[in-house]
């Protein structure tokens, strides 16, 4: 079985899974540098609390380091990069530290694994990574659900997310839409051509929950699903079957017909459900 599926739960796994071997010892603070690949956009969070743990237990394991260039001086962190800056916070001058011989690509690949099962990565912080684990380093759906225990439908899901384009996804997180299920609904309001109203609705309050942002993609869903009518015009010896289409763009409904009387009848039917549902204006 390869590593990739294998259920891995830390770094230190991947090392033994993939015979990884690292020269062990101590280096300078300030020859150690941030990772320029880390997939965590937030990077020192939880930083307090894991200083106040090194100061009490030490660094109970070591940073994981590569050196790029052999005639630098410097070494550039792969995993462990909150340890970093928790050392840095205690004033620490040295820590312990594992030596990989990788190349860029490798280590951005170890960094990724590190992080997604290690820290609780945003929902966006994770379909960015696991999107490159999957394009850049081929693994299927089915492999980062095992790699990360995660079920293939979860996956297909995440990665689904990653449709949305860059500008949608950041106007998702602009608006304050962290959870995943959020964002698989914002995905189908993509799909409708609904998502700026969704976004909308969302960033009033009209919509909140997962609950409301799926009655509102059936509500839509209802909306434009009929392409064809029955025509029942008794003066027709057939019943046939009339096109009708219903588009809708910012705060414009349209509704095309070549049917003048089946336009009359949706138009009556519109009447009476607005009264219904809000009284007479």
């Amino acid at each position: 079985m390869s590593s990739k599926s294998k259920r891995l739960g830390s770094l230190a796994d991947v090392f033994q899974a993939e015979k990884l071997e690292g020269t062990v010892r101590k280096i300078r603070l300030d020859k150690i540098l941030p990772s320029e690949n880390q997939p965590r956009q937030d990077r020192k969070k939880g930083v307090d609390d894991l200083a106040r743990s090194l100061e009490k237990d030490g660094l109970l394991q070591p940073i994981i380091v590569t050196k790029q260039n052999p005639e630098d001086e410097n070494y550039r962190i792969v995993a462990g990069e909150r340890r970093y800056h928790a050392a840095k916070q205690l004033d620490w001058t040295e820590v312990e530290c594992k030596i990989l011989d990788r190349d860029e690509k490798e280590t951005f690949r170890l960094a990724i694994i590190e992080n997604l099962q290690r820290e609780n990565l945003s929902p966006y912080e994770e379909i960015e990574a696991m999107s490159h684990l999957k394009t850049s380093f081929k693994y299927t759906d089915q492999e980062l659900g095992t790699l990360f225990g995660k079920s293939r439908s979860y996956m297909t899901e995440l990665l689904g997310i990653s449709s949305l384009s860059k500008e949608e996804l950041r106007s998702c997180k602009e608006a304050g839409i962290e959870g995943k299920n959020l964002l698989i609904q914002a995905v189908a309001a993509s799909r409708k051509g609904t998502f700026f109203e969704f976004l909308n609705l969302f960033q009033t309050g009209a919509l909140k929950t997962v609950k409301d942002a799926k009655s509102f993609n059936r509500e839509e869903e209802n909306l434009f699903t009929p392409k064809i009518a029955a025509n029942t015009n008794s003066k027709t010896s057939n019943s046939k079957l009339t096109e009708y289409k219903i588009t809708k763009k910012q705060g414009l409904i349209q509704i095309t017909s070549h049917d003048e009387a089946l336009l009359g009848e949706i138009l009556k039917l519109i009447k009476k459900e607005i009264r219904k549902k809000f009284g007479d204006t």
